[in-house]
């Protein structure tokens, strides 16, 4: 249980340090990305700036001019003279259409810039502008007019694609991945070490009470069989004295139920302990349940309860397992479904075979679990009768089931009975080991 809780609560610790990390690392990741987009508006502006310079210059052809950013940055430039035929054109293409990408230039420039470019007669920049293509892509774009020395004016219009997160990213990533890998190994550590710290003045204070309750329960054994034997002699002298006869009776009957509270608390011990042993052999599970039936059969039919059988249908394949730690599973649910089914309630033992295991049913038609209860149904000491009126039960036995399920690599659990009741089932894988046939 405490082991449970160990690795419950190191996956936590470190979900929950690895989700802040996730959480910083994206904020890192966003900063930069904004830092990044920002200088490279900031070039994109001063390449501009460069070009409109040597634009200037008639001495230099627009195409001289142009040709080395779009080579080296990858600008697209469009150059109209005053009657706005175009002179230049870049001639690479982006994903998204040169027209679609020219008419959104054209109207967030209409839009956003300040200086009315047919009314500049200096060189202008009109800042910088940003809108997106069809294909998720971004672009800049910056509108200006350029008057040379010889007093002609231009009307330049100047793209360049923004790169995408991705390649920005990507320039980053492996530092953000190391990173994540370097503070994940450490939280490991620093987790194991803090909660094993945390864990161990725990740890003991379980280990000598689980050490206790094995010693404790060794030594009742003893005065029990004496309390049991001396009682038996009370019983034959007191022969004809029937208030010593009862007196007697009752201290059996009391007697017995401690010793099997003491049965319990021992095969929990050693489960505890890892210390309980199992002797599988090859077992028909046929034969199993048609025992199960028979033994149980008469109890049922004192209490005015029919028992039915609902696996004389299904053949069942040999299984490896367990035969003793089975039948006491099965029994569990047979002693607790008697218990609570309603006087003449069907109870039913069911198996049913499936291509990987077998699944057996203990079925009652009594009161049923409620959904407040069901949680808890197989943890250790837990009773769903919260007044205690039922001497019988321990809330040791569904445990126990569990306990030994976990011992055979089996499942068990419970669902609702149709029309009232509970329904307890235990699953049984049929893959076997071989090397335990051997």
């Amino acid at each position: 249980m405490l082991e449970h809780l160990y690795k419950k609560l190191h996956l936590i610790f470190i979900s929950s340090i690895m989700a802040i990390i996730i959480v910083v690392i994206g904020i890192l990741c966003k900063d930069f990305l904004d830092n990044e987009r920002k200088n490279d508006s900031i070039f994109f502006e001063r390449l501009s700036m460069l070009m409109l310079y040597e634009l200037e210059n008639p001495q230099k052809s627009p195409q001289e001019v142009i040709w080395p950013y779009e080579d080296n940055y990858s600008i697209f430039a469009v150059l109209k003279d005053a009657q706005e035929n175009v002179i230049y054109q870049s001639p690479f293409s982006f994903p998204t259409d040169i027209t679609f990408l020219l008419k959104q230039f054209t109207e967030k420039a209409d839009t956003e810039s300040v200086t009315t470019l047919d009314q500049a007669m200096t060189t202008t920049q009109n800042g910088i502008l940003s809108f997106s293509g069809y294909s998720h892509d971004n672009y800049w774009g910056i509108p200006a007019t350029v008057v040379d020395k010889n007093g002609t004016l231009f009307y330049l219009c100047l793209l360049q694609r923004q790169n995408a997160p991705f390649e920005l990213i990507g320039r980053q990533l492996p530092l953000y991945i190391l990173l994540w890998f370097l503070t994940l190994f450490c939280v490991v550590i620093a987790s194991r070490f803090l909660l094993k710290r945390a864990i161990a003045p725990t740890e003991k204070v379980l280990k000598s009470q689980k050490s206790f309750i094995a010693a404790a329960s060794h030594e009742l054994k003893a005065p029990l069989a004496v309390i049991l034997a001396n009682n038996d002699k009370i019983n034959r002298l007191s022969d004809g004295i029937p208030d010593i006869q009862k007196a007697a009776n009752i201290i059996d009957a009391e007697t017995i139920r401690m010793s099997k509270l003491i049965k319990d608390m021992l095969l929990l011990a050693s489960s505890d302990s890892g210390t309980r042993s199992l002797n599988k052999t090859m077992i028909n599970i046929d034969t199993l349940l048609i025992l199960l039936y028979e033994a149980y059969e008469p109890v049922c039919s004192q209490k005015g309860m029919p028992l039915d059988a609902d696996f004389i249908d299904v053949r069942f394949p040999l299984l490896y397992t367990d035969r003793e730690c089975l039948f006491q599973i099965l029994s569990i649910f047979m002693d607790n479904a008697i218990s609570h089914s309603k006087t003449q309630g069907l109870v039913q033992i069911k198996a049913t075979l499936s291509r990987k295991a077998v699944t057996i049913s203990v079925i009652d038609h009594g009161q049923g679990i409620t959904a407040e209860d069901r949680p808890y149904i197989f943890d250790r000491f837990y009773c769903a009768d919260k007044s205690h009126t039922d001497k019988s039960h321990f809330g040791l036995g569904l445990n126990i089931a569990k306990e030994l399920a976990g011992f055979l690599s089996a499942d068990v659990g419970v669902k609702d009975t149709e029309g009232g009741g509970a329904t307890f089932f235990l699953t049984i894988p049929l893959k076997q080991d071989s090397r335990s046939h051997k």
